[in-house]
């Protein structure tokens, strides 16, 4: 099952992330599992929860072109950012304060496919708002194997986790707008420096 915010260090909850309900049958017409890959240019502020019982959160800030196959990832209050190329499969780590970039493999980005719908095992368990939108929650199993709930638009778009019965990943902004490509360019003049564990 593709998860579509691979982020490194704490930031990496959305990308292993993908209070179980209880199920409905779907409609002849209704799909049995959601697109969740965006169908087009997003730009999307989502609000991070720990697992653990704290006020503390973090915010992080994902765009997406749906004709570059591209995303950028912001964690707030960082100098490090992740550009993740999906046509090449490469996901580059860029600090702009050292100056320095690492590239690894994209995760999942076999998976990573306009127009399809996600693999794996998923039941509609029914429907929600956040950030003022429509979307229908799915419970499946993250990259763990835990149960969670994720509440997708009708394209693609992720706007909330649960597990737990506790909400871990949350939008707080979509803005459905075009993304520029220089959004998505590497800075030119940085060092590469070789993953550890790529």
């Amino acid at each position: 099952m593709t998860r579509i915010t691979p982020v490194p260090g704490r930031a990496a909850l959305l990308a292993c992330l993908l209070a179980a309900g209880a199920g409905s049958a779907l409609a002849a017409d209704e799909p049995s599992s959601p697109y969740v890959t965006p169908q087009a240019d997003v730009d999307v502020t989502y609000t991070i929860y720990p697992p653990h019982d704290t006020s503390q959160t973090m915010s992080q800030r994902m765009r997406w072109s749906a004709s570059r196959m591209m995303q950028r990832v912001d964690p707030a209050n960082a100098t490090t950012y992740m550009i993740t190329d999906y046509h090449a499969g490469t996901l580059t780590v860029v600090n702009a304060d050292q100056k320095i970039r690492t590239v690894i493999p994209a995760p999942g980005a076999a998976n990573v496919q306009m127009g399809q719908r996600a693999q794996g095992t998923w039941l509609r368990t029914g429907v929600s708002k956040v950030a003022g939108l429509p979307c229908a929650l799915w419970q499946t199993q993250d990259t763990d194997q835990r149960p969670s709930e994720i509440c997708y638009t009708d394209d693609g778009v992720m706007l909330e986790v649960i597990r737990d019965g506790k909400v871990m990943v949350e939008a707080t902004s979509v803005n459905h707008t075009p993304q520029d490509a220089g959004v998505f360019e590497i800075p030119s003049g940085l060092k590469e420096l070789r993953a550890a564990h790529p």
